[in-house]
C-alpha cells in the first residue's frame, strides 16, 4: 500500500492534471468522430474548465478562511492557487487553438466560445461555493466563536466567487 503523507495535495494534484492532459486529446477525438462541432465544443469547453475552477475557486475561498481565522498553514493553499492558474492557463490556450484550427470552414464563431467560457465560470462559482459551504462548516467547528463573527467570516471568504460570477456576467 502507499503511503502518501498529504492525501489533499495529491487528490489535488489529480483534479488539476487530470483534465488538462485527458480533454485537450479528447477534443482531437471526437472532433473528428462528431460532425456536429458545436455541440462538440460547447460541451467539451464547459466540463473541462469548470473541473478545473471548481479546485480553484475552492483554494481561494479557504486561503481567504484561513486568513481571517489566522491559520497559519497556508502551504497547500498557495500551492493549489498557482498548480490552478497553470493548469487553467494551459487548458485555455489549448482549447483556444483547438478552436482557431477546427473552427475554419465552419459557421463557428467566438460567440460560441465565449459563452461556454462564461457558463463553465458560472458553473465553477456555483458548484464551489456549495463546496465551500459544506468545507467551511467542518473548519469552523474548531473555532470557538459566536454565530455572528462567523458568519461575517463566512460570506467575506465566500465573496470572490460572488464577485467572479458577477463580473463574467458583464464582461464575457
Amino acid at each position: 500500500m502507499i503511503k502518501i503523507k498529504d492525501m489533499d495535495s495529491f487528490k489535488l494534484s489529480y483534479m488539476y492534471f487530470f483534465p488538462v492532459v485527458f480533454f485537450p486529446f479528447l477534443n482531437i477525438y471526437q472532433y473528428r468522430n462528431n460532425p456536429d462541432i458545436k455541440t462538440w465544443l460547447f460541451s467539451n469547453l464547459l466540463i473541462s474548465i469548470t473541473v478545473i475552477l471548481v479546485p480553484l475557486f475552492l483554494a481561494l475561498n479557504m486561503l481567504i478562511t484561513k486568513f481571517l481565522y489566522q491559520d497559519q498553514d497556508k502551504k497547500s493553499e498557495y500551492n493549489s492557487m498557482g498548480l490552478g492558474l497553470l493548469c487553467l492557463i494551459f487548458l485555455m490556450a489549448s482549447n483556444f487553438y483547438q478552436f482557431q484550427k477546427f473552427s475554419p470552414g465552419t459557421d463557428l464563431t467566438i460567440d460560441y466560445y465565449r459563452m461556454a467560457l462564461m457558463v463553465s465560470f458560472l458553473i465553477g462559482c456555483f458548484i464551489s461555493s456549495l463546496w465551500f459551504t459544506l468545507k467551511y462548516k467542518k473548519y469552523s467547528k474548531k473555532y470557538a466563536l459566536d454565530f455572528n463573527p462567523r458568519t461575517q467570516r463566512f460570506m467575506l471568504s465566500a465573496l470572490p466567487p460572488f464577485l467572479i460570477a458577477i463580473t463574467v456576467l458583464f464582461s464575457v
